[in-house]
């Protein structure tokens, strides 16, 4: 089977309605290692790709809302990201930093206790704060403005960042045995690394639709009013 070798991690997550998940499970990069083939990704990570292109086979297209955002106009996907994502991040991350707090404190005697998560999660919370200011305040306007063909310079800026981002998912999934809480943990520890998990999910999405989806329809000049196909 080699229907979906050569093709992107991007353009299969963008097309396919539950890709991501597969993806995820089998830790390939489809956000900032999204313009990587199926088989590069699998081959890097020793993956095998007979087991992921079944799974992409398999997926029944109905089974997950789907929306093709690479065909819906430049407008509509950046408010989608600015609702979907940059809200819940300023509200999920003083949680996480709360809870985090929570643990680090009530089990500092632990042996798998997550030491260093609490100052982590602060660098990421100013760092992602930071990165959706840019965002909001340079990069969007000047796309909505129909002059993303003049965005080079923002979008290499948020490019950098958003490998920044993901390099510390990693850092998180190391101080955290892979999310894994200890037989012993309580509620809180457990629900600690749930919500980390879920965080990973949505900031890998969240990165996935700027790097290979919004940044690349900008640059090309699209109309930000009119959907992809239709100018």
């Amino acid at each position: 089977m080699n229907t979906h070798q050569n093709q992107s991690l991007g353009k299969l997550v963008t097309e396919i309605p539950g890709a991501a998940r597969i993806f995820h499970e089998h830790g390939l990069d489809f956000c900032c290692g999204g313009k990587q083939t199926l088989a590069e990704a699998c081959e890097s990570k020793r993956v095998n790709i007979e087991q992921v292109q079944t799974a992409l086979s398999a997926i029944n297209d109905t089974e997950e809302a789907h929306i093709r955002w690479d065909r819906r106009p430049l407008e509509e996907l950046v408010q989608h990201i600015l609702e979907r994502y940059h809200a819940a991040l300023r509200t999920e991350l003083p949680w996480l930093v709360q809870l985090a707090e929570k643990v680090e404190d009530v089990h500092r005697d632990a042996p798998a206790r997550p030491t260093g998560l609490v100052k982590l999660l602060r660098e990421i919370q100013l760092a992602v704060e930071s990165h959706l200011g840019k965002e909001e305040q340079i990069l969007f306007p000047l796309i909505l403005a129909g002059h993303g063909d003049r965005a080079h310079m923002p979008i290499q800026v948020m490019l950098q960042e958003h490998e920044d981002h993901g390099q510390n998912l990693q850092r998180i999934r190391t101080l955290t045995s892979d999310l894994t809480p200890p037989s012993y943990a309580c509620s809180s520890w457990k629900e600690l690394y749930r919500a980390l998990g879920k965080l990973e999910v949505d900031l890998m999405a969240h990165i996935h639709l700027e790097n290979n989806v919004l940044f690349p329809r900008a640059l090309a000049g699209e109309d930000v009013h009119t959907p992809a196909g239709e100018e």
